[in-house]
Parts: structure tokens; sequence; C-alpha cells
């Protein structure tokens, strides 16, 4: 059977059926053709029966009207009449498709009509009261002889119906028995013939069936697999399955290669994200929490990020942002945004002018897309200066609760070189909390308003319990019944106090004094830093020429580390360089200008400089060095209005 393909064993197992349901119908066909024929003897014997009854019939009314003669007994002889003429014409009718049948019919038929003309004439005479004619009609040889006629013919033509046209009725039933056997046997022969077929294939279908499908588990298994044999559609679909064994076997190696490149990948993205995101430390009035939560098993490591660093003893930058894309060349474009946005943060503190500058060299360096949030928060006055780069404004939280949002808006960095962002401002008060956040940690159900009130939700709730740390927490109720869809990164900041600037050690520096792009950084940083001090800011030339000419003496004298500071000390800003060479003074600690070196002196002339523009200048030993320490002189305006206020 195995020389057939499945289509020609299934037309032939749906032949025998069909063959043996033709054949019954066929016979049935036969059966119903005898029956018929029976039907039709039946009718026109009937037929034939009826017209004898009415004209019979009509003769025994005639009968009764010649004895009554009254005119109402007439009126059943003429229904009866009609009776006989209409069943003449419908035998006639029925016999026409048969010339022997006809012929019979017609004679009969022809006698039926000269006895109805008969009866006519007679009932004519009997209204006319003709007695003679009736005498005559009753007597003549022509009625006698249509009466023998009658006998005559209706005797032929029920032969002719009953054993002529369609065989002896015992010869009719017998071949309508054989017709019934033979029914039977084909209807046996046709059940026995499909059963028989249905096995034969049905079973050896399913045992190659069944091979195929053993084949199917080796083959899943890697277990080398028995050839099914044959060359019917099973036969091929067993060859189908070991190539598409082969090649899923060769596309399971690329997709453990691959998968192990991408998990390869992965976890070089996740050491470089951990490593770029930055260890937030205490500041004091303060309390920083940090949270950065994964997307699920599988997915890539996405861009985010956050920052906090000190611009100064009094000022704090805070940043958080999201790089688009996900993997290593996210991770990498994260880091040096993060980084951009620290670098020029430290030359400028205008939060405006360092989107710009980040946003041009990412737009000619980076060659990728990021949102951005960046400020500057006052420690002393509890304001925060800001700017924002088509990232979602950061959250308020006050201490009873009510919550708003950062006021604001602005470009995507990387898109457009020449875009100018806008500077904000707001003032926060002890107790407020700053949350900032990426998209990861607001549409972890793709319902940005929703994922807001969630936000806002569990800031509360968390800011109330004060747990250990509260972003995080903030993120385990985020995340309680859906894992994060994205990297979700979050920064919460609570303002504990506001700090005495009048009484602050300021940023301290510590660099290799030779290194003249790091000392014009730290300059740059320095200069801003003292910006910062509002009402108690020197003036900025003197400032900058006296750490020139300080810094220039430690190349000069002591090449190495230099130590650069400042602090506010009852009002006055003393500017303190320390370095690891005695002292160069002639008269040990002065006051005024009488601690300054000697004015004719050509290697103590930027000293003399110094000491001519400040207040006071004292230069100590320390162990292991000097220190330097200038009093530096307040701006023009606000000497001013010191006088102003002395007077």
């Amino acid at each position: 059977m195995t020389r057939f393909g499945i289509r020609p064993q299934a037309v032939l197992l749906a032949g025998v059926p069909l063959v043996a349901l033709l054949l019954l119908l066929a016979l049935v066909g036969l059966i119903i053709k005898h029956t018929d024929e029976a039907g039709r003897v039946a009718d026109l014997t009937s037929q034939a029966d009826q017209i004898f009854d009415s004209l019979s019939k009509a003769n025994r009314l005639v009968q009764h009207y010649a004895i009554t003669k009254r005119a109402a007994d007439a009126a059943p002889f003429v229904r009866e009449r009609a009776i006989v003429v209409n069943s003449a014409a419908s035998l006639r009718q029925a016999t026409r498709s048969n010339p022997a049948l006809e012929k019979a019919a017609g004679a009969y038929l022809d006698t039926v009509a000269a006895g109805v003309g008969i009866l006519d004439a007679f009932v004519a005479a009997l209204r006319a009261g003709d007695a003679a004619t009736q005498s005559r009609i009753i007597n003549s040889p022509a009625t006698r002889q249509v009466n023998l006629d009658f006998e005559r013919t209706r005797a032929e033509f029920d032969q002719l119906v009953r054993n002529g046209i369609y065989g002896t009725p015992a010869g009719r039933r017998a071949d309508l028995r054989r017709l019934e056997r033979l029914l039977l046997f084909v209807a046996i022969a046709g059940i026995a013939g499909t059963v028989a077929v249905s096995l034969l294939f049905g079973m050896r279908l399913v045992g190659r069936l069944r091979k195929l499908g053993e084949n199917a588990h080796r083959l899943a298994d890697g277990v080398p697999a028995v050839s099914v044999g044959g060359n019917d559609e099973i036969t091929e679909l067993d060859h189908l399955y070991r190539v598409m064994a082969e090649r899923m076997q060769s596309s399971s190696r690329a997709y453990r290669e691959a998968e192990e490149r991408f998990e390869r990948e992965r976890n070089t993205a996740t050491l470089l994200q951990q490593t770029l995101l930055p260890e937030i430390a205490g500041i004091r009035g303060l309390r920083i929490d940090t949270a950065y939560a994964t997307p699920a098993e599988g997915a890539q490591i996405g861009g985010d990020w956050f920052d906090v660093f000190a611009l100064s003893d009094r000022l704090v930058g805070l940043s958080v942002g999201d790089v688009t894309g996900h993997g290593l060349r996210a991770v990498a474009a994260m880091g040096f945004v993060r980084q951009a946005i620290r670098v020029v943060a430290r030359l400028n503190v205008n939060p405006a002018i360092v989107m710009e500058r980040v946003n041009r060299v990412v737009c000619e360096e980076q060659g990728s897309i990021a949102s951005a949030f960046f400020g500057i928060y006052d420690r002393a006055t509890g304001t925060i200066v800001y700017s924002l780069a088509g990232h979602g404004p950061p959250l308020v939280v006050e201490p009873g609760g009510e919550s708003s949002l950062l006021h604001g808006e602005g470009m995507l960095l990387g898109l457009d070189p020449e875009v100018v962002f806008t500077k904000y401002e707001r003032r926060l008060l002890p107790g407020d909390a700053l949350v900032l956040y990426t998209d990861g940690v607001v549409e972890v159900e793709r319902d940005y308003l929703k994922g807001m009130r969630d936000l806002e939700d569990a800031v509360r709730c968390e800011l109330k319990e004060k747990p250990l740390n509260i972003a995080e927490a903030v993120q385990r109720r985020i995340f309680a019944e859906r894992p994060p869809r994205d990297d979700a990164a979050l920064l919460l900041l609570e303002i504990a106090e506001f700090i005495d600037a009048a009484n602050e050690l300021r940023t301290v520096w510590h660099f290799d004094a030779r290194n003249q792009r790091v000392a014009w950084r730290v300059k740059r940083e320095l200069l801003a830093a003292l910006e910062s001090l509002g009402a108690n800011r020197p003036d900025p030339t003197v400032a900058e020429l006296v750490y020139g000419e300080l810094i220039s003496n430690v190349v000069r004298h002591t090449p190495g580390t230099a130590r650069v500071s400042f602090e506010v000390r009852e009002g006055h800003v003393l500017l303190v360089v320390e370095d690891r060479a005695p002292p160069f003074v002639r008269g040990g600690e002065g006051t005024g200008h009488g601690g300054s070196p000697d004015e004719d002196a050509e290697s103590g002339r930027g000293l003399f400089i110094v000491g001519s523009l400040c207040e006071r200048i004292v230069m100590e030993p320390v162990p292991g060095g000097k220190r330097s320490s200038v009093q530096l002189p307040l701006a023009l305006a606000d000497r001013s209005m010191a006088r102003s206020a002395a007077g």
C-alpha cells in the first residue's frame, strides 16, 4: 500500500462506499420502477373498471327513468354519463405512450362510446314519448352487438394490461424479489468492503504516523531517527523532519552563541553602568536616597542615570536623564552625558548655559539623543535653579502631603546644536522632598498619568514611614505587581535644614600646580564658588590675580602638589594655598603689609602685589610645608554698601 500516496489511498477509501452506494441507488431505482409499473397496471385497471361501473349505473338510471317518466330522474343519468365520458378521455390519454395498449384501449372505448350513444338515443325517445323508437332501440341487433363487444373489448384490454405489457403478476413479483436480494447483497458487500479498506489503510496509516511521531521525539531529543520508509507523503514529511532537525540544531547553536554574546554584552553593560553611576556621599542639610531598577531578565540595559555632586560647600548639582537606546552604546553615552554635565557645571553655574553647552557637545560628538534635568540647589537658601531638556519635571512633595511638579520645558539633547534652554527657579523649604525620576518609573503600565499618580502616592506613604532608603521603598511599591519594562532611576532629596553659609568651610582642591589645565579648571571652580557667596562675595578680578600669583609661587619654588581652599570667618573671605616649601617671608607672620617680602626683591614682587591688593596676607609654616592665607577684598558694590552701613 505504500506505493500509493495518502491522497490516492484516501480516494480509494472513499471510492468503495461510493460505488456501493451507487449500486444501491441503481437497485432502488429498479425496484421503484417495478413498483411504478404495478401501480400503473392497477391505475389502468381501476380506470377501466370505473368506466364499466359508471356505464352500468347509467344504464340502470335510464331504466328507472323509463319506469317513472319523471324529468327529475333524468338528471342522475346525465351526471353519470359525464363521469363515463371523462373517465374514457383520461384512459385514452394514459395509453397513448404504448401503441398496443392504445389500440386495445381504443377498441374498448369505442364500444363504450357506442353504448353511451344508444343510451342517449333511448333517453331522447323517452323524453319525446316515442314508444316505437324505444322498442326499436331495445330490440335492435346493434344494441345486442354493442353489449357483446363491450364485454369482449373490456376483457381483452384487461388481459393485455395485466399480462401482456408489464408481464404477469407472478413474473413481476419474482423480479422484485430478485432485486431485493441483490440490494441486500450489495449493501452487505459495500459495508464489508468499506470496513476492510478502512482497517487496511487506517492501520497502516496509523502505524506509519506512529513511527513518524517517534522519529519526531527522537529528533527533538537529539537521538538518531529510524527511517519510516516508503515513498508517500509521510516519507516526505519524515525527510522534512530530518532537514528541520538539522537546521534547528544549527539554529540552536547559533542561538546559544547569540545568547551568550547577548549575555556577555548585558553583563558588560551592567558592570559599566554600575561603574558609571556615582556613589552619592552624604551632604549636610540633605537626605539623599537613590534607587536603580533594571528591566526583566533578558532585556538590554538602558542609559538612565542620576547624579549628585558638590559644586561648592554651598551649591549642589543634581542631574537625572535617559539616553535613547539600550546596550553598551546607550550605557557609554549615558556616562558621557552625565560626565559632560558635571564638567560644564564646574565652569558655569547657570543650568540653562550648562544644558546648551552639553547639547552642542552631544550633537557634535556623541550622535545620541537624551532627555535630562539639571539643577543647582543652594543649601543656604533652599533655592533650586534648573533647566529641562525633554525630561519629565521633578515632583515636589511637601510635609503635609501636597504635591506639585517643577515648572519648565525644553528640547531633547542631541537634536539641534542651536537650541536655547531656559533657566527656572523655585525655593524649597525644610521638610520638602524633591523626586527626580526617569520614564521607567512612571510608564510601567504604559499610562503616564496613572504612573504619576502611583509615584505621588508611593512617595507620600514612604515619607511617612521613613524607611532606610525611601527611593528603594518607592520603587518596591511601584513594581510590586509588575516588573519594570525599562531601566528606572529614582533620586529623592529631602530638605532637612538650611546650612549657615557664614561659618561653612568651603571646597578644598588638591592638584599638581604644574598642570596648567587642572590649575585653570580649579580657578574656574573657585571663582564660581566665590560668586555663590552673595553679599560676602570677593572682588573676582582680585581673587583671580591672587590665585594666579600664589599658584605661580608654588610652581616656581616647590613644584608639586598644592592644596587650595577658602573659608568665611566673621564675614571675611580667606583664600588659603598650602604647599611643601618653607615660608617665603622675611618677617614671619605679618598683618597688613608688614609681613610681606622685600619690595625691591625681584623674586618677591608677586607676593608684594598680592599684599597690596588684599587687606591681609599671612604666611606660616605647617608640618611638611607652608600655608599662605589671603583675606580677599569685597566686590566694589559690596564695599560701598559696607561703607554706607558703617557711616
